[in-house]
């Protein structure tokens, strides 16, 4: 008797947790835990338990009907015990005895606290042995498996109905059983203290207090982000911090952190589906956001995101966020395999094709493939010779927005910015501050390799591609690659036939806005640029520029004192001191 009361005393302690019990049988039921057996089957289908009283709870609720254990203040009953207490304490006694330490959460069972922590540290333990899917609970990954197979386990008794989850089976038992008749009662109203809101979820009355308190408890372990609602802080951790996108397209490679991302995406790209039109023209959108922001634009002309630093605005948050970078020169897009760096993702992603070669975006009706979408939707056009974009004033019509913005420059004859030393007039702001440079004289941007100074920082990024080589902008059409955007935009109108420059006097097209102003000259006689040191006039910036250079000769030899007004006349004089030296 007193041995077997000392074994009683006697702990047995789990060589793969802290768990630790004084029953040998607790121990091998607990050691189940870890090895993963399952040795008590059911005999009326394929559930498996550890334990044999796991067993006969399971037949008892799901085979028996049997719910034995009832709730004495409602009509709740249930197969388990343990079921039984946790509804107490969750419905009638709100006892929530397992708190998280790092914010307000608390659960009726440890289990849900678990679960919870998960949302803190990231981490997904159960992982897809077919796809990247991970998630912190066992059970989602067992129903995520299934979406790969056939298999429907779940099977109704009554028709051939079969479903892959437990839940779905239930909603569809619906259909062949006579639901309870209940009487309810009228739900509790949540009135909010400070404005007319009603709800009668608790749940929503906090989320929407908080709009006024500005509470934000559930904060971000990886950086100072807060935020209102627990799903707020899920998705900044998973794209700010893990990068876990587990929401796939079954269409093609394309993944999203969030659900309603990957329906945009579905709705966008395969289903070709605009459901939201503009009741005041024939505007449609596949975003709701977008109708918003058309509406704000084309009618309303409201651009409520206004930059502090100059006169821009714009519809969308995003717009301006893009806009600040051209006052602070941010480019936090930066490429891995050279120095190339951007302003917006999306222009990243198109540089990144120029190492890859990668072309996904093919013409269904020739061989032409392009890295983005945009340029196969303007190749496109030489296909249907569609051109939606058409000019208000004349006949003008191009294949894409920006030539039609170009275009419009003709038409534009109000310049309301006057510089206040001379005549010049311009149509923007910006083209008015970079004339005033030839008043000031101020060049601030300096080239760290040579002399050379400028008032424009375009100016210097072209000027420094003469000491690096690099020519970042290649043709999708064929080899050409060029050190300036605006060359390559010059170069498409080839491939594409574009020329969105029309002189309003005759019939004359261009591709370049300074051949049509040469043109002009012809039929105005204008010659508004003038030499300040012997009164040559031209109707050409460019024309200038030449003949100043004829005054100036800023190309010096290195070797002698020699000096010319273009860089040719100049390579020709240094091939004359090769010579010289060869032929000693």
């Amino acid at each position: 008797m007193m041995r077997r009361h000392m074994r009683s005393h006697r702990t047995y302690q789990c060589d793969q947790c802290d768990y630790s019990t004084s029953h040998k049988d607790g121990m091998k039921r607990h050691l189940a835990v870890h090895t993963g057996e399952k040795p008590y089957y059911c005999g009326h289908c394929d559930f498996s338990a550890a334990r044999k009283d796991g067993l006969f709870s399971h037949v008892r609720a799901v085979h028996s009907g049997d719910r034995p254990y009832k709730c004495t203040y409602c009509d709740y009953s249930t197969a388990q015990n343990a079921q039984l207490k946790n509804h107490v304490m969750a419905k009638h006694t709100n006892t929530r005895p397992h708190k998280c330490t790092l914010c307000d959460y608390s659960a009726v069972e440890k289990r849900g606290l678990k679960f919870h922590m998960a949302t803190h540290t990231g981490e997904k333990p159960y992982k897809c042995e077919l796809c990247p899917f991970a998630t912190h609970q066992k059970q989602t990954l067992k129903q995520h498996v299934l979406t790969h197979s056939a298999d429907k386990p779940y099977k109704c008794h009554v028709c051939d109905y079969s479903a892959v989850q437990k839940g779905a089976l239930k909603r569809h038992m619906l259909k062949h059983t006579q639901p309870k008749i209940k009487v309810k009662k009228e739900p509790k109203k949540h009135s909010c203290p400070h404005c007319e809101y009603e709800t009668i979820s608790t749940t929503a009355m906090t989320k929407h207090i908080r709009t006024h308190t500005g509470e934000k408890p559930f904060k971000c372990q990886q950086c100072d982000y807060s935020a209102s609602q627990k799903a707020q802080l899920q998705r900044h951790i998973r794209s700010k911090h893990t990068g876990e996108r587990p929401y796939h397209c079954g269409h093609c490679d394309f993944s999203a952190a969030r659900k309603d991302g990957l329906y945009v995406h579905i709705r966008t790209i395969h289903g070709g589906e605009r459901a939201y039109q503009c009741q005041l023209c024939d505007y449609s959108a596949q975003q709701t956001g977008h109708l918003k922001e058309h509406v704000m634009a084309k009618h309303s002309n409201t651009r409520p995101h206004i930059c502090t630093l100059c006169d821009f605005s714009s519809v969308s948050k995003k717009s301006l966020k893009q806009h600040m970078t051209t006052h602070t020169g941010e480019k936090p897009y930066s490429c891995e395999l050279c120095s190339f760096s951007a302003r917006q993702k999306g222009h990243l992603k198109l540089h990144m094709a120029k190492h890859t070669g990668e072309k996904p975006f093919k013409c269904e009706v020739c061989d032409y493939a392009s890295a983005s979408k945009s340029s196969l939707k303007s190749h496109m056009a030489t296909h249907t010779n569609i051109k939606p974009y058409k000019c208000e004033v004349c006949d003008y019509s191009t294949i894409s927005m920006p030539y039609l913005k170009k275009h419009m420059a003709v038409h534009a004859l109000e310049k309301p910015f006057h510089c206040e030393y001379c005549d010049y007039s311009a149509a923007r702001k910006v083209d008015l501050k970079r004339h005033m440079v030839k008043h000031t004289g101020d060049k601030p941007h300096r080239c760290e390799l040579c002399d050379f100074s400028t008032a424009r920082r375009g100016h210097l990024k072209r000027h420094m591609i003469t000491h690096t080589g690099e020519k970042p902008y290649q043709c999708d059409v064929c080899g050409y690659a060029s050190a300036e955007i605006c060359s390559l935009k010059e170069h498409m109108t080839k491939h594409t036939g574009e020329k969105p420059y029309q002189c309003e006097e005759c019939d004359y097209f261009t591709t370049k806005k300074r051949s049509l102003a040469m043109h002009m000259a012809k039929h105005t006689g204008e010659k508004p640029y003038m030499c300040e040191i012997c009164g040559f006039k031209t109707g050409t910036q460019g024309t200038l520029r030449q003949h100043t250079a004829t005054h100036t000769k800023p190309h010096k030899c290195d070797q002698c004192n020699y000096s010319a007004a273009q860089i040719a006349h100049l390579k020709r004089h240094k091939a004359k001191h090769a010579q010289d030296i060869s032929s000693l």
